[in-house]
């Protein structure tokens, strides 16, 4: 058979396959060749240049950012939401907050016990823009304590509030951020109601985080879970550039404090590393050193972040 003649044959399967969307099943009967000729046809019309495949990129779709993003920092997946140069917060957290409840639709098995870190306001906005019906998991668990000491109930209610959406069980974690003293919080961990849902995070399938920096969020000020100046000062000068769960790290990702002097009740950092898929939602320019932070210490599987900050992190 002439070069040419191969060629022919090749273009006709091209045509009939890739512009008149033909089953293969049915060029073989159509052209009366074996289903496995025209299948290996097909491979050999890309690898010799009868057919070119593009894939159209619109410009608000980021596919090489994220790709340098995965590949730098060693992450599994990145997922750029377009935003604004001058876009607002609350716009950023919008975007974010629907780009993970579309990450949760997708990827959610029935089987998987989901961990929300629930003082997010970002984590909020994914809790409104989660539509999607018949979702189903096996339970949402609250990664850090839920009860602002003002009385300040929104990260349980924002707990139930999932697990409703996802027709599943909700496991609540009745205690503060952060407690006191260190022996308010190694009292409430051995009690049995709290004790119950720690005992659980080692089981969680999906951990959804946010990632904080050293200056309490609005929505922590207003709960009244944060650190007061003299901590914010010794975590600063011990080098802290961000937190998950309130458990503060270092540019490397090191936490800054040790077990006897943290008093925060939530996922701790060796835990939320073992955890299989940790999903960070963390977006706006003053977060580039503690997404970094979080990277580094091998704790985000999963970032979604924006397109301001994703170019930050490549500079970083």
């Amino acid at each position: 058979m002439a070069k040419q003649d191969e060629q022919r044959l090749l273009v006709k399967i091209a045509n009939l396959y890739y512009l008149e969307g033909r089953k293969q099943s049915d060029i073989a009967e159509l052209l009366s060749l074996s289903q496995s000729f025209v299948s290996r046809a097909i491979s050999r019309c890309q690898k010799e240049g009868v057919v070119k495949i593009s894939v159209v990129q619109p410009s608000n779709i980021f596919h090489n950012l994220e790709k340098g993003i995965e590949e730098r920092y060693g992450i599994r997946q990145a997922i750029i939401v377009d935003a604004e140069e001058d876009a607002s917060d609350q716009a950023i957290k919008r975007a974010i907050g629907s780009a993970a409840a579309h990450y949760l639709e997708t990827r959610l098995r029935p089987k998987d016990l989901v961990g929300v870190s629930s003082w997010s306001s970002t984590i909020r906005a994914m809790v409104d823009e989660v539509h999607a019906q018949n979702l189903k998991a096996s339970g949402v668990i609250q990664l850090l304590g839920g009860v602002g000491p003002n009385g300040n109930v929104q990260a349980t209610i924002l707990t139930q509030t999932l697990a409703q959406q996802l027709n599943c069980q909700a496991w609540l974690l009745p205690s503060q951020s952060i407690e006191g003293s260190m022996e308010e919080k190694n009292r409430l961990i051995a009690s049995k109601d709290v004790a119950e849902v720690t005992a659980r995070f080692d089981d969680v399938d999906i951990a959804i985080v946010g990632v904080g920096i050293l200056e309490p969020s609005q929505l922590l000020k207003t709960s009244g879970n944060y650190y007061h100046e003299e901590m914010l000062q010794t975590l600063a000068t011990r080098g802290a550039v961000g937190d998950i769960c309130l458990h503060y790290f270092d540019k490397q990702g090191d936490g800054v404090l040790q077990n006897d002097e943290d008093p925060v009740i939530g996922m701790e950092l060796s835990k939320v590393k073992k955890c299989p898929n940790v999903v960070a939602l963390a977006g706006g320019v003053e977060k580039v050193a503690a997404i970094k932070g979080a990277m580094s210490g091998g704790y985000i599987d999963v970032l979604i972040t924006d397109y301001h900050t994703a170019r930050g992190l490549m500079k970083a």
